[in-house]
């Protein structure tokens, strides 16, 4: 199997992934207490306690959030993609299938354009010698450097 190169995360990252686990703690905990719900008032203070928790939770994260996540700018399809429940790996791997298909048909323009570049260059130094200056230098200026 192999490994996915990651990049660490920024501390404001890390941070908000630390308040996300939180809050995933605390509605666990409170399906928990809502499941095991009695009419006794310890059981209501519980779940009381734990709304009010993941209320204050979310909030702190939504402030946290808007300042950390200004500047990091993330692809309204990738948005869409989890909003509909399918895995944003899937939408990275076509997206890169997509542009080696790209990249593959734009090479082969190139090199189309390249030999026809080299064949008309050759068929006009036939007919007419005296531009073959000329036409060297248009090949040597349409030539990348590598």
């Amino acid at each position: 199997m192999s490994e996915v190169n990651q990049i660490a995360p920024t501390p404001e990252i890390q941070e908000l992934e630390d308040r996300l686990r939180h809050v995933i703690e605390t509605l666990l905990e409170l399906g928990i207490g809502i499941h095991d719900y009695e009419s006794i008032s310890s059981s209501r203070d519980a779940v009381i306690a734990r709304v009010n928790l993941l209320t204050a939770q979310l909030s702190t994260m939504d402030q946290a959030t808007q300042s950390t996540l200004s500047e990091l700018l993330v692809p309204r399809e990738i948005i869409q993609y989890i909003e509909d429940g399918r895995n944003p790996n899937v939408y990275t791997r076509e997206f890169v299938e997509l542009l080696v298909k790209q990249n593959q048909f734009v090479n082969g323009k190139m090199h189309a354009m390249t030999d026809f570049r080299d064949i008309l260059a050759k068929q006009i130094t036939i007919e007419y010698p005296e531009l073959g200056n000329d036409i060297d230098l248009v090949i040597k200026n349409t030539t990348p450097s590598t």
